[in-house]
Formats: structure tokens, sequence, C-alpha cells
């Protein structure tokens, strides 16, 4: 029914998109180590590139954990099923929020409260596929690729607002690995790109959801715009 509203979407893009999502709605704990860059585009044009490097931790349906640090930011984000936490390491300041009853929700409740930028959430959540072909306007099988040594599929997407591509894992374990999204409508469409090593047997307790305040640590409001892009 999906692909019948995506005309330009061709049937084997779509086809490993949705084998993609179903593998990952399936896992119910994985942990992610991840690099991303972003760039930024300055009044001259000039992009300046930011690198950022993050781990996490996932158990469904209602636990979450977040920790990025780079060039532009040092945070971790906690979530334990009621409530949703985040500390900035450098400045010492933390804020907890009550959140949603599940990650999805929470992740589209953060980056909707907080003007929180996070391309990779839709590869978290329960129902990637349809946040993914959400308003896509075509949709391509690109070849085979190789990354961090892993052959994959290479999928390239437009929506109304970025074109964005996927490295995904062949074999039985259908594993996205690279992450673009180029703003096209931006000056000089800067890029996300997102390199991903997934562990689907994860060694970790509950404990690591669960947010302590540091010693000395001051307490603040959460308001829109403090959680940084």
């Amino acid at each position: 029914a999906a692909l019948a509203e995506m005309p330009d979407v061709e049937k084997e893009a779509d086809r490993i998109l949705k084998q993609m999502s179903d593998y990952l709605d399936g896992l119910n704990k994985f942990s992610i180590t991840s690099h991303s860059t972003i760039e930024s585009v300055l009044d001259s044009g000039q992009k300046i590139m930011f690198d950022h490097y993050n781990t996490g931790a996932i158990s469904r349906p209602d636990k979450l954990y977040f920790t990025r640090k780079g060039d532009a930011v040092d945070q971790s984000f906690y979530y334990d099923g009621k409530s949703f936490s985040m500390l900035s390491h450098p400045e010492n300041l933390y804020a907890t929020v009550d959140a949603p009853a599940n990650i999805s929700d929470t992740l589209t409740w953060a980056i909707n409260q907080f003007d929180l930028t996070a391309p990779g959430a839709d590869l978290i959540g329960k129902d990637s596929y349809d946040k993914l072909s959400n308003e896509l306007i075509s949709g391509f099988y690109v070849g085979k690729g190789i990354v961090d040594g892993v052959e994959c599929h290479h999928l390239a997407f437009r929506n109304t607002e970025v074109d964005w591509q996927v490295w995904i894992q062949t074999g039985d374990q259908p594993l996205p690995k690279r992450y673009v999204v180029t703003s096209r409508w931006t000056t000089g469409s800067p890029q996300f790109n997102l390199e991903m090593t997934w562990n689907t047997q994860p060694d970790f307790s509950d404990d690591v959801f669960k947010f302590t305040a540091p010693e000395k640590a001051e307490k603040i409001e959460l308001l829109s715009n403090t959680v940084s892009h």
C-alpha cells in the first residue's frame, strides 16, 4: 500500500528498506557505537565539519541511554520509562523531566519539545519504515558497497526536504551501517553522516539507564533549544 503511493520508488529499494525495518523492529535489546559528522555552512558559504562519537544502549520498549561527545557537544541522555534526563558534562548541568511511556514516543517528543536534531533517531524507534518512507518522492537501488569491511546494499532516496542514503548489511542481519542526509533547501546543501556498529547481543544491566546526578552537578530546567544540535 505504501509503495502504491510512491510510484517513483523502485520495488527492490523499498523491499530492502522494509526488510531492514522489520529486522530492527525485532530487536528487543541492542547497543550501538557510531561516529557522526555534521556540516555547518557559514554566511560566507564555507562549510565547517563537526565530529562526534556516540554510544547507545536500548532495551525495548522503554529504556534508552546515549552519550555524545565531540566538537560541539559532550552530553548524555537517560530514559528509564518514566523520566528523560540530560547531562551536559563540561558545565556539570543536568535536567530531568517526565517522559512518554515508550522509546518511539519519547524520541518524537524530545525532538519536538526541545528542538533536538537527531537524524539517526529514525533508525532506533519502532516502525522505522513508516518514518523513513514518509513523503518519499523517489528511491532506487544504487548497488553494493563496502562499509567498514562489510558488504552492504546501497539505497538512495529523496523526500520533500532532504536527500538521504542508507547502506544496509547484506545477508540475514540487514543492519544499517551508514546513513547520510543532505539538506537540499539549505544553502550549501550541508550533510549529516552516521557510521554505525551494532551489537545485537549486548551485555548490560538496566542500571545503565538510571540517571544519578554527579557530585556538585547543578539542576536546571530543560527548555526548548536547551539540547544542543
